[in-house]
């Protein structure tokens, strides 16, 4: 999008009457091709435009059928860069020798995205002035939906991290505290819109400013006017007082889990990240203060030893036992975390085991293994 996908052909920018022309006669043509198509709100107060954006919404399996949509709209070129499809739709009535083009995006997604696709991308860089606010408490706005984010996970894997809470536009904005009806109605100016969007239950100007000078805002603020405007005239306009949102991250989270009714998944895959990490770290302290410093472990032997202590290793009244059989699934592996005291200490009839036992422990895991092979050669 932003009107710059036919780098080759002369795409000039449009004023009001031209860019209304070209909105409403692509609208024309594909409602007639398509159930659901609609134009994408532009940023209020624009005074020219660098594309027209539609969003349509298809079955998941279905590609926009791109040479009819060629003809509906009288194209003469189309890129793709799924799920965007960018037409260039000649100009009429153009004074220079040269054919100047209007060009058309259209945003394709799957049933059930539409009203979500169409409010995440809607009214210029509103989408992203927002994500500052959302950010800073634990939630993130995607083109598939509304998230909360685990935070005892998002720093390893921040995709994994996020939870589903919902793609309804409506009921996202009412857990903001925004006005859905004021929003529906559009707005006349960036002031109007920047004066609804601070009204978010999760806008903190300190947070904002504080993250201005990330990478990713840094490049915001350099190729996207709307959002430069908002960090670097509208905040500093703001009074000091009573703009921030005064409660924390895990506060917002409970909230969200209750409104959203996701408690129960959310709470289950944080309960198991928990464990998981406790997990890590136990490994992290028996690698440190026993593997390495008294079993002279090195990295490469170390790797070997920690993989078969997981693999052959039980507990039976809290003492730990060789097994016979590997445990091959990571989920049903003993739990060692347990063994490891507050002060990080390895319990010592586990310390005093694992050096007695973790030569025996790596001999069963290198038979696994060299049995693995085999039978993979057999069977190749």
């Amino acid at each position: 999008m932003g009107g710059r996908a036919f780098p080759d052909l002369c795409v000039p920018r449009m004023n009001h009457q031209t860019y209304n022309q070209v909105k409403h006669a692509a609208l024309k043509a594909l409602s007639q091709r398509f159930a659901s198509v609609t134009a994408i709100p532009e940023a209020p107060g624009k005074l020219d435009y660098g594309d027209v954006d539609l969003v349509v919404e298809l079955p998941s399996s279905m590609p926009l059928p791109s040479q009819q949509v060629i003809l509906d709209l009288g194209a003469e070129h189309v890129k793709i860069n799924h799920p965007v499809y960018s037409f260039a739709v000649p100009l009429e009535n153009t004074r220079d020798t040269v054919q100047a083009f209007a060009q058309v995006d259209v945003q394709v997604c799957p049933p059930g995205d539409f009203a979500w696709t169409t409010f995440v991308n809607g009214y210029g860089d509103l989408g992203s002035i927002l994500g500052t606010f959302n950010y800073g408490y634990g939630f993130t706005s995607k083109n598939d939906g509304f998230f909360v984010r685990i935070e005892e996970q998002e720093a390893q894997n921040r995709a994994a991290s996020q939870v589903f809470l919902s793609k309804d536009p409506d009921l996202v904005m009412d857990f903001l505290g925004l006005d859905k009806y004021r929003f529906h109605q559009g707005f006349e100016s960036e002031r109007q819109l920047f004066d609804w969007a601070v009204n978010s239950r999760l806008f903190n100007r300190r947070l904002v400013e504080k993250r201005r000078d990330n990478s990713d805002n840094r490049s915001r603020m350099e190729k996207r006017s709307m959002f430069r405007n908002f960090v670097s005239q509208y905040l500093p306009s703001l009074p000091d007082v009573g703009t921030d949102a005064t409660g924390t991250r895990a506060a917002y989270t409970n909230a969200a889990l209750v409104f959203f009714d996701t408690q129960d998944e959310f709470n289950t895959r944080r309960l198991k990240i928990i464990n998981e990490n406790k997990e890590d770290h136990a490994w992290d302290i028996i690698k440190t203060t026993v593997l390495q410093p008294l079993a002279k472990l090195e990295e490469k032997r170390l790797n070997e030893v920690v993989r078969a202590l997981k693999r052959f290793v039980a507990f039976k009244g809290g003492e730990p036992v060789m097994c016979s059989e590997p445990e091959m699934d990571a989920e049903d592996q003993a739990r060692f975390a347990r063994y490891i005291t507050a002060a990080d200490e390895v319990a010592p009839n586990l310390r005093e085991w694992i050096l007695n036992n973790w030569k025996e422990v790596r001999s069963q895991e290198r038979q696994r293994a060299k049995g693995s092979r085999r039978l993979e050669g057999q069977q190749g």
